[in-house]
């Protein structure tokens, strides 16, 4: 029995070290476990902490990729803005470049150096000019390129293209020149000239200012003949009138010859007649009647011997005459003078004639000055008033804007008589005129 038991208590002392160690392994297996385990979270905790550390760099250089594409696009945006500003400022300096080539080509088109030239010299001119612009055209000194890196044949066919429209368009305002609106014609050229520039500008071809120029000298050239021309018609005008005037003279000549000689006839007739009675008198009141009366008779026919020798002095002497000076305030305002001269024996004559159906009021005289040189002292006066001409192309208009104390001077030392100047002109008519306007306003605003 007790062997039963020890064998029973050996049994169970195996059992339990036997347990004790399946225990110590499964403990030392557990503690293995345990520390795979804690391996394995340290491992996942250091892998969170890489990843954490990587996020961080990742994030960082984000920020740093996103700071330099900021910057970047910033950069392009500021550059950009340059560019369009610069790119503003370049077509606002051709701008101004054209415009002021433009004033420059406006203020160089005068007339004045071909005044002293006759209509058919400035025609020829003109040819010689239009010979020059065609070559300029040949040579290509009409067209200017500004894109030479673009095809040649787009580049020719854009210079013909731009020429045939500013050509066109300048030739169409040339045909149109009158002297109204010469000024607007200068304008349009000068327009059209920028505008063919700013239209084929991203084209690569411009109009050139040398040949912009040309165009507005034969605008000038144009002009100067059709100026050229009238004042041409007008000399022409002038002649007649000079051939009439010299015609009426001579008439007026000759009435006043027949004139003097009929009287001269008469008295002298009469002279004879009255001597005859005087012979056959023997009363000597009535005798002394005769003398005195055929004395008064001789003393006309000297007068009328004086006054045909004036007439034939006159006729003579085709300078002699006199110089008016007249104004007209009705119809031109105060201080405008007309200063001209006739070689009529009667000047009224003259001035009644030119205050004709032409103007409203009549002429007033301010001198009627006469000079065996009238002419010299007529272009005397319109020399030094030249610059004062109310017509500063037609020079025989013969009007001049002056006071008429200079006008005085100049007579004076001029002219060696004496002249009677009347300053203030009656102006009769226009006076009237102004006191019955005056007095329908009057009466009209009058309640």
């Amino acid at each position: 029995m007790e062997g039963v038991i020890l064998v029973i208590i050996i049994c169970a002392v195996v059992a339990l070290i036997s347990g004790l160690a399946k225990i110590s392994d499964l403990s030392k297996e557990l503690k293995e476990k345990e520390e795979l385990l804690n391996g394995i979270a340290n491992i996942d905790a250091y892998a969170k902490i890489k990843a954490d550390e990587m996020n961080k760099q990742v994030e960082a250089s984000e920020d740093k990729i996103n700071k330099i594409i900021a910057d970047g696009e910033a950069r392009a945006d500021s550059l950009d803005n340059e560019i369009k500003r610069l790119e503003a400022k370049r077509q606002s300096l051709e701008q101004e470049v054209t415009k002021l080539e433009g004033e420059v080509l406006v203020e160089t088109v005068r007339i004045d150096a071909y005044l002293d030239m006759k209509s058919e010299d400035l025609k020829n001119k003109i040819a010689v000019l239009r010979s020059k612009e065609d070559e300029m055209i040949k040579n290509g000194e009409a067209v200017k390129i500004t894109m030479p890196s673009r095809e040649k044949k787009f580049l020719n066919n854009q210079s013909k293209q731009i020429l045939r429209c500013f050509n066109s368009e300048v030739t169409a305002l040339l045909s149109s020149v009158t002297f109204k609106n010469v000024d607007s014609v200068r304008t349009k050229i000068s327009r059209s000239y920028e505008t063919a520039n700013k239209i084929f500008a991203d084209d690569g071809v411009q109009i050139t200012h040398e040949y912009v120029s040309a165009k507005l000298e034969e605008l000038s050239l144009i002009y100067a003949q059709i100026v050229k021309e009238e004042e041409e018609r007008e000399q022409r005008k002038a002649i007649r009138e000079q051939m009439v005037e010299e015609e009426k003279v001579r008439r007026e000549i000759e009435r006043e010859k027949a004139k003097i000689d009929k009287e001269t006839t008469q008295f002298s007739n009469e002279v004879k007649k009255l001597m005859g009675y005087l012979q056959k008198s023997s009363n000597d009141v009535e005798r002394q009647l005769y003398v005195d009366k055929i004395s008064e008779l001789e003393a006309k026919i000297k007068s009328l011997e004086k006054d045909k020798e004036n007439v034939l002095q006159r006729e003579q002497n085709t300078r002699a005459g006199f110089v008016y000076i007249i104004s007209n305030i009705g119809s031109f305002g105060e201080g405008v003078y007309k200063i001209g001269m006739t070689r009529r024996l009667d000047p009224m004559e003259r001035i009644s004639e030119l205050s004709s159906a032409s103007v409203p009021f009549v002429f007033d005289v301010h001198a009627l000055i006469f000079s065996d040189d009238a002419p010299a002292l007529e272009a005397c006066l319109h020399q030094t008033f030249r610059d004062h001409q109310v017509n500063r192309v037609n020079s025989k208009k013969e009007f001049f804007r002056v006071d008429l104390d200079q006008i005085k001077e100049i007579v004076k030392e001029n002219h060696n008589a004496t002249v009677q100047f009347i300053d203030i002109p009656e102006a009769a008519e226009y006076r009237e005129t102004l006191r019955i306007e005056a007095a329908e306003v009057e009466k009209v605003s009058t309640p």
